[in-house]
């Protein structure tokens, strides 16, 4: 008995625990369903226009969304709707929808908004609105012609432009988001108006990592550095690496150099960056290394770049600026050694001016951490404008300063050319063959000559100016032996060779009566009579060569008051090189993929532009002998020479050339 109450009494608590755990986990189920959205309970039907007026804006005050929308809806389907009613309830109903997560119908209302009112697209409410909802619908295409057709809209409110190239050049973290931030830059009506789009995107940088400032500099473009919006990336990094001693100084120069030459229009904003650093880790010493033979048969060369280097280098430091200027010898055993031994400041290389020399250097690899400049027309086997750069003109700075002068200033379109058969003059023919072709000049003679055999010259000369056949036609004519020949079908002729052998072989031409034609040579004619004491002028009046430097310019005048008044001697070619680098240097900034930041510095040549983001164009005279010394050629695209600067023009990594004399 007492057992069958057990088990009764045992079988009431199970069901009594069952029923407790069912009425529990119905609870939960009920808890736990999607609560139903409040509907409007008034029926819109029975409302009269008036009343649905009253109700709808009883429902925007309230910021009752969902009721507002159905209310407005109903409203603008009225035929007896007021006219006046029409837009600020067409207005109500867009924001409604958005409100309400109705996306799709938001932006149909919005671009009924834009129909009706012409003044709707220079609302600030209108495109946030709008703006929102094509990125909430995912149109991205849409949204991207809106807002590149919005920040071109000259009749647009400033306002209404800068935010919808703000917020396009946001949609993305690509080089297309940087375009968009630098043709916003350049459409800005007011210097004000780019202040503070600089001072915008700085402070968005301020936000991002040390990672993603240095994946965002990789998207600066070559020749872009010192524009907005790339310079800002590139002084932004510079800012970041300061943090690091050993980097400060190439970051100090970095920003310097951008405050300098940049494009920034806030230069008082960007100067306080800077002085605060400054103030932090010091004003950094310039290093500045030069790589030049100090002993061997080209040490007066190297000597001579090193006098105009002292100079600039006292000029700068009594303007304030620390520089220093360590000069290593070439031909020493362990100068690549001590080279890379150099203190991290010293961030800039000046040389070699020997093939041999750069090639020791090309294999070492020192460049590769430094800012390289070549002494030389062609810096070795590395890409000109990435691995190194050039302070000294090209083959093709020559020939394009030749070409200006026979080409543009005399108009003379037919042309010859007669080189020595080396590597180099074969060389220079082919390149003033290409060049003079892409002038539209014609190439009407070419011959070569062998360099040593001199009594082959003559007869070389003839052939070229066609003098056999002259004579024939003469013959022909029925004219006698001393009636002139007639004249050559070019009008000057190109000889790259020296100037010494260019002596001995102009006065063939005059032998075989080619005595009207303008002879055209390379640098190597005016560094040779720059140097020459006594020029015989007689048979020489047509020849004109090019050449960066010319003694009576104002910039080379400024030079030699320099020299005279520290008493470093009378300055040339070399001397000028190694003055104008220093000057050149000292305020150049660092480099990244884009190339260095190119300052603008008075110099003693002649100036160079940048033909491209990475090269240099070394601009050059045309110059020409008179007796004892020579002068330079007027011409009509001339100015009086002074090598005024190497300006970073479009183009880094470098070229200089010239229509200045």
């Amino acid at each position: 008995m007492n057992r069958d109450k057990a088990t009764r009494l045992s079988n009431h608590i199970f069901a009594i625990v069952i029923l407790a755990a069912f009425i529990f986990a119905a609870a939960g189920c009920v808890s736990l369903q999607k609560q139903p959205v409040k509907m409007p309970t008034v029926s819109t039907e029975m409302m009269t226009t008036p009343a649905l007026v009253s109700e709808a804006d009883k429902a925007w005050r309230t910021k009752d969304y969902i009721t507002s929308e159905l209310f407005y809806t109903r409203l603008l389907e009225r035929t007896d709707i007021p006219e006046r009613v029409i837009l600020p309830a067409t207005e109500r109903l867009a924001v409604s929808s958005f409100k309400s997560g109705h996306y799709h119908e938001a932006e149909a209302r919005l671009e009924q908004w834009q129909k009706l009112s012409e003044d709707a697209i220079s609302s600030p409410v209108w495109q946030g609105y709008y703006y929102d909802t094509l990125t909430a619908i995912k149109d991205f295409p849409k949204l991207r012609t809106h807002l590149s057709q919005t920040m071109e809209d000259p009749f647009l409110p400033w306002e209404i432009r800068s935010t919808a190239g703000k917020r396009l050049s946001s949609m993305t973290q690509d080089a297309g988001s940087l375009e968009a931030l630098e043709r916003l830059y350049a459409i800005a009506p007011e210097e004000s108006n780019k202040q503070e789009l600089e001072q915008w995107f700085m402070k968005g940088l301020e936000d991002k990592s040390k990672a993603e400032i240095d994946v965002m500099n990789e998207l600066v473009p070559s020749g872009n550095n010192l524009k907005f919006p790339y310079e800002l990336l590139v002084f932004e990094k510079a800012v970041r690496q300061s943090e690091d001693m050993e980097y400060w100084p190439m970051s100090w120069r970095t920003m310097s150099g951008i405050i300098q030459n940049g494009q920034i229009a806030d230069k008082t904003f960007f100067t306080g960056i800077l002085n605060k650093l400054e103030g932090e880790y010091g004003i950094p010493r310039v290093g500045i290394a030069l790589v030049l033979p100090i002993s061997g048969r080209f040490q007066e060369y190297g000597w001579k770049i090193v006098r105009g280097a002292g100079a600039a280098q006292w000029e700068m430091t009594k303007a304030g600026l620390d520089v220093d200027v360590q000069v290593i010898n070439t031909e020493a055993p362990d100068w690549l050694e001590r080279l890379q031994n150099l203190p991290p400041w010293y961030t800039t290389i000046g040389g070699p001016i020997s093939v041999k020399a750069f090639k020791q250097l090309e294999q070492a690899g020192t460049y590769a951490d430094k800012v390289t400049f070549s002494f030389l027309a062609k810096p070795g086997n590395l890409e000109e404008g990435k691995q190194a750069w050039r302070f000294f003109s090209s083959p093709e700075d020559q020939i394009r300063s030749t070409l200006d002068l026979a080409v543009n200033d005399l108009g003379i379109t037919k042309l010859a050319v007669l080189y020595p058969q080396e590597k180099f003059g074969r060389q220079m023919s082919k390149k003033f063959f290409n060049m003079a072709s892409m002038r539209g000049a014609k190439i009407t003679g070419m011959a070569s000559y062998p360099p040593r055999d001199f009594p082959k010259w003559g007869k070389v000369v003839g052939n070229l100016v066609r003098a056999p056949q002259k004579k024939a036609q003469n013959e022909a004519e029925g004219l006698g032996e001393d009636a002139p020949l007639p004249e050559t079908d070019f009008g000057a002729v190109f000889i790259p060779d020296t100037w010494h052998q260019a002596q001995l072989m102009i006065p063939h031409f005059f032998f075989h009566e080619a005595d009207t034609l303008v002879f055209l040579g390379p640098e190597l004619w005016s560094q040779a009579l720059n140097s020459a004491r006594d020029v015989e002028a007689r048979n020489l009046r047509l020849t004109v060569a090019p050449g960066a430097w010319w003694p009576a310019s104002d910039g080379a005048s400024r030079l030699k008051e320099v020299m005279n008044r520290e008493g470093l001697g009378t300055p040339d070619f070399w001397v000028a090189l190694g003055y104008d680098f220093i000057k050149f240097a000292g305020k150049l900034g660092t480099f990244n993929e884009a190339g260095p930041l190119k300052p603008s510095t008075p110099a003693s040549m002649m100036p160079s532009t940048w033909i491209s983001a990475s090269r240099p164009s070394v601009g050059m005279l045309k110059v020409k002998p008179v007796k004892s010394s020579t002068c330079s050629v007027p011409s009509r695209t001339a100015r009086p020479a002074s090598m005024q600067s190497w300006s970073a023009t479009p183009s880094p990594r470098l070229k200089p050339v010239a229509k200045h004399v």
